[in-house]
């Protein structure tokens, strides 16, 4: 890719995919090593081949190495080989924070890896990390040791974190960068229970209390509507999860099932248009927890940025396959489907009616750039 020109002498915002797979990464273990009499997992096995490298993805990470030198949003399981893989490649070192979504273990289970970069000051004496109120619990419920040393075991080698508390909707800027995020809510599956547990959606009859962060902020517990101490029927309570607008720039939406109307009406009074739109599809139907390829497309229509790139996949579609899907969506896909696989049918027989946009595959190494007066480039698709 040629030099990228900026207005103004404003540097590019530069978003980096460390990550674009679903939970269990791609490719999976039971598919490289299925017996003979099983079908074979075309995605899974391609990876095996150069050819199949776009293929490979680790759970769903993101960072903008433009700030600075980093910004991380989530952490998760095997956050430490994307690390390795795309820190060095593209000059990355300090991160001046983190952003994690919601306590899934695909999300925040890499916060330990980050002693490589604090312990014994190795490039940073902390790292800022950003969550709402109940990820932090989370935290603090299973990894003690992350929230107060004095629970640390061994030689007490753990990472050190500045932790600071982040609302639905209420911007905060990244340390003294003047990068701007409003956090907002999206719906992320169910919790399977009656009653959610108290550290995510305390009740208003139970007093909790509030949780400094090293800053000297702090910020109440702020319980969910609709939930009591009362007779009343149980209610499924909706697994809440963070979304990001950053900058006016770029939506960052990587685990969603469903935005709630207040969150709409948010980002549609943004800037029109979103110049990137990063967003959840997890395969061509929709699950529990994640949009599938009708749901992701719609949303990408009612928002209408000037590019989407789609995240967290399984493997029951190829990157090849979403390449063709997503041209389908901007009106620009093959006419004759003879040559299609049966994925591609399926996913463009459900987007082929509507208006045209621009939807691609993000992958793992991907970079995107977004210049001073919203072009949008990146190193795959131009």
């Amino acid at each position: 890719m040629g030099s990228i020109v900026s207005p103004s002498n404003t540097p590019p915002i530069e978003l980096l995919f460390l990550g674009t797979g679903t939970s269990s990464s791609i490719p999976h273990l039971d598919c490289l090593t299925a017996p003979p009499n099983r079908k074979p997992c075309l995605t899974c096995l391609s990876t095996l081949t150069p050819e199949g490298k776009k293929n490979i993805r680790r759970n769903t990470s993101a960072g903008s190495p433009h700030i600075r030198q980093g910004r991380q949003d989530n952490v998760g399981k095997n956050f430490q080989a994307a690390a390795v893989e795309w820190f060095p490649k593209y000059g990355l070192r300090e991160i001046d924070a983190v952003i994690i979504t919601h306590a899934h273990a695909d999300a925040m289970n890499g916060l330990d890896d980050l002693r490589g970069w604090t312990l014994g000051g190795a490039i940073q004496t902390h790292i800022d990390v950003y969550v709402s109120q109940s990820t932090f619990h989370e935290v603090q419920r299973s990894f003690p040791y992350l929230v107060s040393k004095e629970f640390a075991s061994g030689g007490g080698d753990v990472p050190d974190f500045e932790w600071h508390i982040i609302e639905d909707k209420v911007p905060f800027e990244i340390k003294d960068t003047g990068v701007q995020i409003t956090p907002f809510i999206v719906h992320h599956g169910r919790l399977f229970a009656t009653n959610p547990p108290p550290a995510f959606a305390p009740t208003p009859c139970t007093t909790q209390p509030t949780t400094p962060n090293l800053s000297g902020r702090s910020s109440p517990v702020r319980p969910l509507s609709g939930t009591c101490c009362s007779n009343a029927p149980p209610k499924i309570h909706p697994y809440l999860c963070f979304g990001f607008l950053i900058q006016d720039t770029i939506i960052y939406i990587s685990d969603v099932s469903l935005i709630p109307d207040d969150t709409w009406a948010l980002l549609e009074s943004a800037k029109k248009p979103m110049p990137v739109l990063v967003l959840d599809c997890l395969r061509l139907r929709s699950h529990t927890s994640h949009m599938g390829v009708r749901e992701a497309v719609a949303t990408v229509r009612r928002l209408n940025p000037s590019r989407t790139y789609l995240t967290g996949f399984s493997h029951d579609i190829s990157h090849d396959e979403y390449i063709t899907i997503g041209k389908a969506a901007g009106g620009d896909g093959p006419k004759d489907t003879t040559h299609m696989s049966i994925m591609e049918r399926r996913g463009t027989e459900m987007i082929r009616e509507g208006k045209p946009v621009w939807i691609r595959p993000s992958h793992d190494g991907l970079r995107v750039f977004v210049s001073s007066d919203d072009s949008v480039i990146d190193e795959t698709y131009d």
